[in-house]
């Protein structure tokens, strides 16, 4: 296995985080993890990609973070992440086994995640530089992932004309409001992750 990239925890301490989460994962999946933050690292010294407050908390804020999305999606169907940017969560996903379309309108986010995915010999792991609203899948496409990309509430009447009815979203919020009408939620806990909050999934 290759040499962790030095923003990372120990490999004991990024096995208990996973383990405690309750995720399957393998040295294989670990060593990919190693690699894409790597890449992440050596392109943001020329790409605003990972900022230097960013690094200390890579793994735990964004890489656990990602992970989680998975737990409430189907792993047998593709799923959208809505204006990928950095990668969070679509690559983390594609590193999981998810069969993953990342879409992304910025050219040169869009250049890395291409690349990157090609590098790291993620197949089904496919990146379109385009917005959602511009998304016309040839398969029917249910499964939307976003990380702080726009309110919930905008991202779902986009869903639903790309997609149609039964489409579900998932999506990182500080706090679930009363009044919110959601299908199921996890609540992101801190430790082993550096905030907390909760990925919520909606249904359209």
């Amino acid at each position: 296995m290759k040499p962790f990239p030095l923003s990372f925890p120990p490999l004991n301490t990024m096995t208990d985080d996973l383990g405690e989460l309750g995720i399957d994962f393998d040295e294989r999946k670990l060593e990919l993890f190693g690699e894409f933050a790597s890449e992440l690292m050596d392109k943001s010294r020329i790409m605003n990609l990972i900022g230097p407050g960013e690094r200390p908390r890579l793994w735990r804020r964004h890489f656990l973070e990602s992970v989680q999305y998975g737990l409430l999606v189907d792993k047998g169907r593709t799923v959208v992440d809505i204006g990928s940017g950095n990668g969070f969560p679509g690559m983390i996903l594609a590193i999981m086994g998810f069969r993953m379309t990342l879409l992304e309108p910025r050219r040169k986010r869009y250049l890395f995640l291409k690349r990157a995915a090609s590098e790291l010999g993620l197949t089904d792991c496919i990146t379109l530089p385009i917005r959602l609203e511009d998304f016309d899948p040839e398969d029917e496409v249910k499964q939307f992932v976003a990380r702080s990309v726009a309110p919930p509430a905008s991202l779902l009447s986009k869903i639903a004309i790309v997609a149609g009815k039964g489409s579900i979203l998932v999506y990182r919020q500080p706090e679930i409001s009363v009044n919110e009408e959601v299908e199921r939620y996890i609540e992101l806990n801190c430790p082993p992750l550096d905030r907390g909050g909760f990925l919520v999934q909606y249904r359209v």
